[in-house]
Protein backbone atom coordinates (compact mmCIF):
# COMPACT_ATOMS: atom_id res chain seq x y z
CA UNK A 1 0.00 0.00 0.00
CA UNK A 2 1.06 3.32 -0.75
CA UNK A 3 1.90 5.78 1.88
CA UNK A 4 0.42 8.67 -0.24
CA UNK A 5 -3.06 7.20 -0.24
CA UNK A 6 -3.51 8.14 3.64
CA UNK A 7 -3.25 11.13 2.63
CA UNK A 8 -6.06 14.16 2.84
CA UNK A 9 -7.42 14.53 -1.18
CA UNK A 10 -5.41 18.24 -1.27
CA UNK A 11 -2.48 16.94 -0.77
CA UNK A 12 -2.82 14.23 -3.05
CA UNK A 13 -3.23 17.03 -5.87
CA UNK A 14 -0.43 18.75 -4.92
CA UNK A 15 2.02 15.96 -5.27
CA UNK A 16 0.40 15.57 -8.88
CA UNK A 17 0.90 18.75 -9.85
CA UNK A 18 4.91 18.55 -8.80
CA UNK A 19 5.13 15.10 -10.52
CA UNK A 20 5.29 13.49 -7.51
CA UNK A 21 3.29 10.02 -7.50
CA UNK A 22 5.53 7.58 -5.83
CA UNK A 23 6.86 8.12 -2.63
CA UNK A 24 10.13 7.47 -1.63
CA UNK A 25 11.65 4.91 1.23
CA UNK A 26 11.49 6.95 4.05
CA UNK A 27 8.90 8.61 3.05
CA UNK A 28 7.13 5.36 3.00
CA UNK A 29 8.69 4.25 5.62
CA UNK A 30 8.01 7.39 8.04
CA UNK A 31 4.44 8.52 6.98
CA UNK A 32 2.15 5.76 8.15
CA UNK A 33 3.59 5.99 12.01
CA UNK A 34 3.68 9.55 11.98
CA UNK A 35 -0.11 9.91 10.41
CA UNK A 36 -0.75 8.38 13.66
CA UNK A 37 1.00 10.74 16.14
CA UNK A 38 4.01 8.32 16.78
CA UNK A 39 7.51 9.79 17.41
CA UNK A 40 9.65 9.06 14.50
CA UNK A 41 13.84 8.63 14.65
CA UNK A 42 15.09 8.69 10.85
CA UNK A 43 18.00 7.72 9.28
CA UNK A 44 18.65 8.17 5.48
CA UNK A 45 21.09 10.01 3.07
CA UNK A 46 20.53 13.25 1.92
CA UNK A 47 18.60 13.81 -0.91
CA UNK A 48 16.29 10.79 -0.05
CA UNK A 49 13.08 13.14 0.57
CA UNK A 50 12.80 13.51 4.24
CA UNK A 51 11.52 17.35 4.10
CA UNK A 52 8.39 15.91 2.58
CA UNK A 53 8.73 12.95 4.58
CA UNK A 54 8.11 15.17 8.00
CA UNK A 55 5.61 18.01 6.12
CA UNK A 56 3.01 15.87 4.62
CA UNK A 57 2.06 14.08 8.03
CA UNK A 58 2.45 17.39 9.49
CA UNK A 59 0.08 19.36 7.68
CA UNK A 60 -2.22 16.37 8.05
CA UNK A 61 -2.26 16.80 11.56
CA UNK A 62 -2.67 20.47 11.86
CA UNK A 63 -5.50 20.29 9.51
CA UNK A 64 -6.98 17.81 12.37
CA UNK A 65 -5.94 19.88 15.61
CA UNK A 66 -6.82 23.79 14.64
CA UNK A 67 -5.47 24.82 18.10
CA UNK A 68 -2.36 23.01 17.99
CA UNK A 69 0.59 24.34 16.50
CA UNK A 70 4.35 23.06 15.05
CA UNK A 71 7.98 24.04 14.93
CA UNK A 72 10.25 23.27 12.37
CA UNK A 73 14.44 23.62 13.68
CA UNK A 74 17.00 24.03 10.86
CA UNK A 75 20.50 24.16 11.33
CA UNK A 76 20.89 26.79 8.77
CA UNK A 77 18.93 29.20 7.50
CA UNK A 78 19.22 28.23 3.46
CA UNK A 79 17.57 25.07 4.52
CA UNK A 80 14.75 26.61 6.82
CA UNK A 81 14.11 29.10 3.77
CA UNK A 82 14.08 25.67 1.57
CA UNK A 83 11.53 24.05 3.63
CA UNK A 84 9.09 26.84 3.77
CA UNK A 85 9.56 26.72 -0.01
CA UNK A 86 8.73 23.43 -0.27
CA UNK A 87 5.56 23.52 2.16
CA UNK A 88 4.46 26.19 0.14
CA UNK A 89 4.36 24.28 -2.73
CA UNK A 90 2.49 21.64 -0.75
CA UNK A 91 -0.23 24.21 0.20
CA UNK A 92 -3.14 25.47 -2.08
CA UNK A 93 -3.63 28.62 0.31
CA UNK A 94 -1.06 29.61 2.39
CA UNK A 95 -3.60 31.34 4.48
CA UNK A 96 -4.90 28.08 5.75
CA UNK A 97 -2.00 27.67 7.35
CA UNK A 98 -0.30 30.55 8.12
CA UNK A 99 3.70 29.96 8.40
CA UNK A 100 6.47 32.40 9.46
CA UNK A 101 10.63 32.54 8.68
CA UNK A 102 12.37 33.27 11.57
CA UNK A 103 15.90 33.10 11.17
CA UNK A 104 19.10 35.11 11.81
CA UNK A 105 19.99 38.11 9.03
CA UNK A 106 16.17 39.10 8.54
CA UNK A 107 14.95 42.00 9.93
CA UNK A 108 13.55 41.20 13.91
CA UNK A 109 10.49 44.06 13.26
CA UNK A 110 9.05 41.96 10.52
CA UNK A 111 9.43 38.98 12.26
CA UNK A 112 7.61 40.46 15.25
CA UNK A 113 4.73 41.38 13.15
CA UNK A 114 4.55 37.72 11.47
CA UNK A 115 4.84 36.19 14.77
CA UNK A 116 1.77 38.08 16.17
CA UNK A 117 -0.81 36.62 13.07
CA UNK A 118 -0.02 33.60 15.44
CA UNK A 119 1.60 31.26 12.68
CA UNK A 120 0.42 27.28 12.78
CA UNK A 121 3.77 26.53 11.74
CA UNK A 122 7.44 28.20 12.82
CA UNK A 123 10.11 27.59 10.94
CA UNK A 124 13.67 28.32 12.18
CA UNK A 125 16.95 28.26 13.12
CA UNK A 126 17.58 27.67 17.27
CA UNK A 127 20.09 31.26 17.31
CA UNK A 128 16.86 33.12 16.44
CA UNK A 129 14.45 30.78 18.15
CA UNK A 130 16.04 31.50 21.75
CA UNK A 131 16.34 35.07 21.06
CA UNK A 132 12.13 35.40 20.08
CA UNK A 133 11.74 33.73 23.44
CA UNK A 134 14.19 36.04 25.77
CA UNK A 135 12.26 38.86 24.21
CA UNK A 136 9.00 37.23 25.19
CA UNK A 137 7.93 37.39 21.40
CA UNK A 138 7.18 33.91 21.14
CA UNK A 139 5.64 31.47 23.00
CA UNK A 140 5.89 27.28 22.59
CA UNK A 141 3.06 26.44 25.11
CA UNK A 142 0.73 25.68 22.20
CA UNK A 143 3.30 24.04 20.18
CA UNK A 144 1.72 20.24 19.52
CA UNK A 145 4.39 19.35 16.77
CA UNK A 146 8.31 18.92 16.97
CA UNK A 147 10.68 18.68 14.18
CA UNK A 148 14.74 18.19 14.43
CA UNK A 149 15.71 18.40 10.40
CA UNK A 150 19.52 17.45 9.85
CA UNK A 151 19.91 16.91 13.66
CA UNK A 152 23.70 15.97 13.39
CA UNK A 153 24.55 19.37 11.29
CA UNK A 154 23.24 20.72 14.52
CA UNK A 155 25.46 18.54 16.43
CA UNK A 156 28.12 19.87 14.47
CA UNK A 157 27.48 23.25 14.21
CA UNK A 158 26.88 23.15 18.35
CA UNK A 159 23.19 23.76 18.26
CA UNK A 160 22.86 21.25 20.70
CA UNK A 161 22.39 23.60 23.95
CA UNK A 162 19.90 25.50 22.62
CA UNK A 163 18.30 22.75 21.02
CA UNK A 164 17.86 21.58 24.73
CA UNK A 165 16.16 24.39 26.14
CA UNK A 166 13.77 25.21 22.94
CA UNK A 167 12.72 21.30 23.80
CA UNK A 168 12.37 22.63 27.50
CA UNK A 169 9.80 25.32 26.42
CA UNK A 170 7.71 23.09 24.81
CA UNK A 171 4.57 21.49 26.11
CA UNK A 172 4.82 17.95 27.82
CA UNK A 173 2.43 16.59 25.27
CA UNK A 174 3.60 16.74 21.78
CA UNK A 175 4.29 14.92 18.73
CA UNK A 176 8.57 14.46 17.88
CA UNK A 177 9.82 14.07 14.67
CA UNK A 178 13.71 13.77 14.44
CA UNK A 179 15.67 13.41 10.60
CA UNK A 180 19.01 13.24 10.19
CA UNK A 181 21.76 11.73 7.42
CA UNK A 182 23.79 10.44 10.18
CA UNK A 183 23.44 9.28 14.20
CA UNK A 184 26.22 9.69 16.44
CA UNK A 185 26.18 8.86 19.88
CA UNK A 186 25.67 12.50 21.19
CA UNK A 187 22.67 12.43 18.65
CA UNK A 188 21.46 9.05 20.17
CA UNK A 189 21.80 10.81 23.38
CA UNK A 190 19.22 13.37 22.29
CA UNK A 191 16.62 11.28 20.63
CA UNK A 192 16.36 9.04 24.01
CA UNK A 193 15.57 12.38 25.85
CA UNK A 194 13.09 14.01 23.67
CA UNK A 195 11.26 10.97 21.83
CA UNK A 196 9.05 8.53 23.44
CA UNK A 197 8.79 5.41 22.31
CA UNK A 198 10.23 6.18 18.88
CA UNK A 199 9.94 4.25 15.75
CA UNK A 200 12.95 4.02 14.06
CA UNK A 201 13.46 4.25 10.21
CA UNK A 202 16.44 3.61 8.52
CA UNK A 203 17.32 3.78 4.86
CA UNK A 204 20.40 2.85 3.42
CA UNK A 205 23.54 3.10 5.51
CA UNK A 206 24.38 6.50 7.60
CA UNK A 207 27.54 6.56 6.09
CA UNK A 208 27.48 5.51 3.10
CA UNK A 209 27.76 8.22 0.30
CA UNK A 210 24.84 7.29 -2.17
CA UNK A 211 25.27 5.34 -4.98
CA UNK A 212 24.43 7.70 -7.91
CA UNK A 213 27.41 10.06 -7.18
CA UNK A 214 30.38 9.40 -9.34
CA UNK A 215 33.60 10.07 -6.74
CA UNK A 216 36.64 11.07 -8.42
CA UNK A 217 39.98 12.23 -6.52
CA UNK A 218 43.22 14.10 -8.59
CA UNK A 219 46.30 14.44 -6.60
CA UNK A 220 48.18 17.48 -7.37
CA UNK A 221 50.25 20.21 -5.33
CA UNK A 222 48.87 23.33 -3.54
CA UNK A 223 50.05 25.61 -6.29
CA UNK A 224 48.75 23.46 -9.19
CA UNK A 225 44.80 23.71 -7.60
CA UNK A 226 43.60 27.51 -9.17
CA UNK A 227 45.10 26.00 -12.80
CA UNK A 228 43.23 22.79 -12.18
CA UNK A 229 40.16 23.98 -10.96
CA UNK A 230 39.86 26.77 -13.89
CA UNK A 231 40.44 23.91 -16.40
CA UNK A 232 37.24 21.62 -14.61
CA UNK A 233 35.30 24.58 -14.64
CA UNK A 234 36.10 25.37 -18.51
CA UNK A 235 35.50 21.02 -19.28
CA UNK A 236 32.74 20.39 -17.37
CA UNK A 237 29.05 21.66 -17.78
CA UNK A 238 25.97 21.79 -15.73
CA UNK A 239 25.62 23.65 -12.49
CA UNK A 240 29.33 23.07 -10.30
CA UNK A 241 29.41 23.92 -6.32
CA UNK A 242 33.24 24.53 -5.12
CA UNK A 243 34.04 23.48 -1.59
CA UNK A 244 36.53 25.93 0.34
CA UNK A 245 37.32 25.93 4.11
CA UNK A 246 37.00 29.31 5.02
CA UNK A 247 35.34 32.52 4.31
CA UNK A 248 38.30 34.36 3.47
CA UNK A 249 39.43 31.52 1.09
CA UNK A 250 35.66 31.43 -0.10
CA UNK A 251 36.01 35.58 -1.61
CA UNK A 252 39.55 35.56 -2.70
CA UNK A 253 38.95 32.03 -4.61
CA UNK A 254 35.44 33.63 -6.51
CA UNK A 255 37.80 36.58 -7.48
CA UNK A 256 40.50 34.76 -9.27
CA UNK A 257 37.72 32.81 -10.78
CA UNK A 258 36.15 36.15 -12.09
CA UNK A 259 39.33 37.32 -13.54
CA UNK A 260 39.42 34.11 -16.05
CA UNK A 261 35.87 34.64 -16.99
CA UNK A 262 34.09 32.54 -14.92
CA UNK A 263 30.45 33.74 -13.54
CA UNK A 264 30.76 32.72 -9.61
CA UNK A 265 29.43 33.97 -6.34
CA UNK A 266 30.79 33.45 -3.15
CA UNK A 267 28.15 32.17 -0.71
CA UNK A 268 29.56 32.26 3.82
CA UNK A 269 28.32 32.92 6.81
CA UNK A 270 29.78 36.48 6.78
CA UNK A 271 27.17 37.80 4.09
CA UNK A 272 23.85 39.43 5.25
CA UNK A 273 20.57 37.51 4.67
CA UNK A 274 19.39 39.27 1.36
CA UNK A 275 22.68 38.62 -0.33
CA UNK A 276 22.78 34.65 0.53
CA UNK A 277 19.41 34.32 -0.38
CA UNK A 278 20.25 36.71 -3.59
CA UNK A 279 23.20 34.21 -4.83
CA UNK A 280 21.02 31.12 -4.22
CA UNK A 281 18.50 32.41 -6.29
CA UNK A 282 21.23 33.63 -9.07
CA UNK A 283 22.63 29.72 -8.74
CA UNK A 284 19.01 27.83 -8.88
CA UNK A 285 18.11 29.75 -11.80
CA UNK A 286 21.10 29.08 -13.93
CA UNK A 287 22.70 33.10 -14.08
CA UNK A 288 25.32 32.14 -11.39
CA UNK A 289 26.48 28.45 -13.20
CA UNK A 290 29.85 28.60 -10.44
CA UNK A 291 28.84 28.91 -6.07
CA UNK A 292 32.20 28.56 -4.23
CA UNK A 293 30.90 28.06 -0.70
CA UNK A 294 31.97 27.18 2.84
CA UNK A 295 30.29 24.02 4.80
CA UNK A 296 27.82 26.62 5.76
CA UNK A 297 26.16 25.44 2.36
CA UNK A 298 27.05 21.72 2.81
CA UNK A 299 22.77 21.56 3.84
CA UNK A 300 20.00 23.30 2.37
CA UNK A 301 21.39 23.82 -1.12
CA UNK A 302 18.87 22.33 -3.02
CA UNK A 303 19.65 22.78 -7.05
CA UNK A 304 17.59 20.52 -9.70
CA UNK A 305 20.33 18.80 -11.78
CA UNK A 306 23.58 20.00 -9.98
CA UNK A 307 26.43 18.47 -12.24
CA UNK A 308 29.60 18.37 -10.30
CA UNK A 309 30.59 18.90 -6.72
CA UNK A 310 33.91 20.35 -6.05
CA UNK A 311 35.74 19.72 -2.89
CA UNK A 312 38.82 22.34 -3.42
CA UNK A 313 39.30 22.22 0.34
CA UNK A 314 38.63 18.77 1.80
CA UNK A 315 36.36 18.78 5.15
CA UNK A 316 37.92 19.55 8.22
CA UNK A 317 35.68 16.25 9.61
CA UNK A 318 35.73 13.99 7.83
CA UNK A 319 31.63 13.45 7.65
CA UNK A 320 30.94 16.51 6.14
CA UNK A 321 32.43 14.93 3.15
CA UNK A 322 28.75 12.72 2.88
CA UNK A 323 26.92 15.88 3.09
CA UNK A 324 29.44 18.10 0.41
CA UNK A 325 28.89 15.20 -2.00
CA UNK A 326 25.05 14.53 -1.45
CA UNK A 327 24.47 18.25 -2.87
CA UNK A 328 24.41 16.46 -6.37
CA UNK A 329 23.13 12.65 -7.15
CA UNK A 330 19.51 13.91 -6.11
CA UNK A 331 16.67 12.58 -6.79
CA UNK A 332 17.56 9.84 -9.16
CA UNK A 333 20.10 11.87 -11.39
CA UNK A 334 23.49 10.98 -11.25
CA UNK A 335 26.00 13.27 -10.16
CA UNK A 336 29.85 13.87 -9.82
CA UNK A 337 32.05 14.53 -7.05
CA UNK A 338 35.92 15.40 -7.63
CA UNK A 339 38.28 16.14 -4.28
CA UNK A 340 41.45 17.76 -4.80
CA UNK A 341 43.92 15.43 -2.46
CA UNK A 342 47.29 17.56 -1.82
CA UNK A 343 49.85 17.05 0.64
CA UNK A 344 47.13 16.58 3.04
CA UNK A 345 46.89 12.41 2.45
CA UNK A 346 46.12 11.50 5.63
CA UNK A 347 43.09 13.61 5.51
CA UNK A 348 42.18 11.93 2.49
CA UNK A 349 42.63 8.55 3.80
CA UNK A 350 40.40 9.11 7.38
CA UNK A 351 37.73 10.01 4.84
CA UNK A 352 37.71 6.80 3.45
CA UNK A 353 37.91 5.17 5.90
CA UNK A 354 34.93 6.60 8.58
CA UNK A 355 32.81 7.00 5.27
CA UNK A 356 33.66 3.90 3.69
CA UNK A 357 34.19 4.54 0.38
CA UNK A 358 33.76 2.54 -2.18
CA UNK A 359 34.89 2.58 -6.07
CA UNK A 360 36.94 5.84 -5.99
CA UNK A 361 38.49 7.00 -9.84
CA UNK A 362 41.61 9.10 -9.93
CA UNK A 363 41.88 10.85 -12.58
CA UNK A 364 45.04 12.68 -14.52
CA UNK A 365 46.25 16.22 -13.49
CA UNK A 366 46.08 18.79 -16.42
CA UNK A 367 49.56 19.70 -18.49
CA UNK A 368 48.07 23.34 -19.01
CA UNK A 369 49.09 26.21 -17.51
CA UNK A 370 47.20 29.02 -16.54
CA UNK A 371 45.73 31.09 -19.10
CA UNK A 372 45.65 34.88 -19.23
CA UNK A 373 43.35 36.39 -16.80
CA UNK A 374 40.66 38.06 -19.18
CA UNK A 375 39.78 40.60 -16.72
CA UNK A 376 42.35 42.93 -15.04
CA UNK A 377 41.77 43.93 -11.49
CA UNK A 378 40.32 47.46 -11.02
CA UNK A 379 43.45 48.54 -9.11
CA UNK A 380 45.40 47.37 -12.12
CA UNK A 381 43.26 49.99 -14.24
CA UNK A 382 43.88 52.37 -12.19
CA UNK A 383 47.68 52.34 -11.28
CA UNK A 384 49.41 55.24 -13.65
CA UNK A 385 51.75 55.82 -16.26
CA UNK A 386 54.80 56.46 -15.07
CA UNK A 387 56.46 59.60 -16.34
CA UNK A 388 60.16 60.29 -17.60
CA UNK A 389 61.75 63.50 -17.02
CA UNK A 390 64.95 64.51 -19.17
CA UNK A 391 66.77 67.28 -18.41
CA UNK A 392 67.91 69.50 -21.30
CA UNK A 393 71.70 70.24 -21.51
CA UNK A 394 73.15 73.56 -20.60
CA UNK A 395 74.80 76.12 -23.11
CA UNK A 396 77.91 74.26 -22.18
CA UNK A 397 77.05 70.81 -23.12
CA UNK A 398 76.36 69.47 -19.95
CA UNK A 399 73.11 68.29 -18.57
CA UNK A 400 71.65 70.44 -15.40
CA UNK A 401 71.48 68.76 -12.34
CA UNK A 402 68.94 68.44 -9.91
CA UNK A 403 69.20 70.34 -6.34
CA UNK A 404 69.55 68.52 -4.07
CA UNK A 405 66.59 68.87 -0.94
CA UNK A 406 67.87 70.96 2.12
CA UNK A 407 68.49 69.70 5.18
CA UNK A 408 65.45 70.31 7.66
CA UNK A 409 67.71 72.31 10.37
CA UNK A 410 65.59 71.99 13.89
CA UNK A 411 65.40 74.91 16.20
CA UNK A 412 67.98 75.41 19.03
CA UNK A 413 66.40 75.74 22.22
CA UNK A 414 67.08 79.51 22.50
CA UNK A 415 65.00 80.61 19.19
CA UNK A 416 62.60 78.68 20.80
CA UNK A 417 62.19 80.70 23.71
CA UNK A 418 62.39 83.86 21.70
CA UNK A 419 59.96 82.48 20.00
CA UNK A 420 57.57 81.81 23.14
CA UNK A 421 58.60 85.46 23.91
CA UNK A 422 57.14 86.72 20.83
CA UNK A 423 53.90 85.17 21.07
CA UNK A 424 50.53 87.75 21.24
CA UNK A 425 50.12 89.56 24.48
CA UNK A 426 46.58 90.51 25.93
CA UNK A 427 47.40 94.32 24.66
CA UNK A 428 48.42 93.65 21.34
CA UNK A 429 44.63 93.37 19.77
CA UNK A 430 44.22 96.90 21.69
CA UNK A 431 47.27 98.32 19.87
CA UNK A 432 46.21 96.75 16.99
CA UNK A 433 42.61 98.83 17.29
CA UNK A 434 44.44 102.18 18.04
CA UNK A 435 46.37 101.84 15.01
CA UNK A 436 43.36 101.39 12.60
CA UNK A 437 42.00 104.37 14.26
CA UNK A 438 39.73 102.76 16.57
CA UNK A 439 38.69 104.12 20.52
CA UNK A 440 38.97 101.28 22.50
CA UNK A 441 36.05 101.26 25.50
CA UNK A 442 36.63 98.39 27.22
CA UNK A 443 39.25 95.28 27.25
CA UNK A 444 38.41 92.28 29.18
CA UNK A 445 36.49 94.45 31.40
CA UNK A 446 38.48 96.76 32.41
CA UNK A 447 37.89 100.65 31.08
CA UNK A 448 41.02 101.72 28.69
CA UNK A 449 41.55 105.07 27.29
CA UNK A 450 38.65 107.89 26.59
CA UNK A 451 35.20 106.82 25.42
CA UNK A 452 35.20 109.73 23.15
CA UNK A 453 34.69 108.55 19.68
CA UNK A 454 37.30 108.98 17.23
CA UNK A 455 36.69 110.97 13.13
CA UNK A 456 35.69 107.44 12.06
CA UNK A 457 31.58 107.03 12.48
CA UNK A 458 31.88 103.89 14.70
CA UNK A 459 32.81 103.08 17.82
CA UNK A 460 34.81 100.08 18.87
CA UNK A 461 34.12 97.63 21.94
CA UNK A 462 36.37 94.62 22.65
CA UNK A 463 33.94 91.97 22.88
CA UNK A 464 34.42 90.45 26.20
CA UNK A 465 34.02 86.39 24.78
CA UNK A 466 37.80 84.70 24.37
CA UNK A 467 38.53 82.43 21.41
CA UNK A 468 41.59 80.67 22.40
CA UNK A 469 43.81 83.53 23.52
CA UNK A 470 42.68 86.16 21.28
CA UNK A 471 40.04 89.18 21.27
CA UNK A 472 37.79 90.08 18.56
CA UNK A 473 36.20 93.15 18.53
CA UNK A 474 33.19 94.98 16.73
CA UNK A 475 32.05 97.94 15.59
CA UNK A 476 29.26 99.95 17.07
CA UNK A 477 27.13 102.41 15.69
CA UNK A 478 26.67 106.26 16.83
Amino acid sequence: MRAFALLPESLQKALSALGIDTPTQVQQSALPPALKGKDVLATAQTGTGKTFAFLLPLITRLQEQPEKAALILSPTRELAQQTQNALHSLLEDKKALLSVLIIGGDNIHKQYADLRRHPRIIIGTPGRIIDHIGRKSLSLKNIGFFVLDEADRMLDMGFIPDVKKIGAAIATEHQTLLFSATLPKEIEALAQSFLTDPVRVQIGSVTRPVDLVVQQIVRLSTREKLTQLVHELHTRKGSILVFVKSKHGADRLAKQLKQYGCKVGALHGDLRQNRRRQVMEQFREGLLPVLVATDVAARGIDVADMACVINYDLPQCAEDYIHRIGRTGRAGSVGTALSFVTEDKEKWTEICRVCRLGKVTEITKTGRTLPAPKFVPEQARRQKKSVTCVAKPAENGQPIRAKEPSAQVLPTPKAQAKKKQSAPTQNQPQNAAQKNGFNVVKVGGKKTGTTQPSERKHTFHACPKKHGKQKFFKRKRK
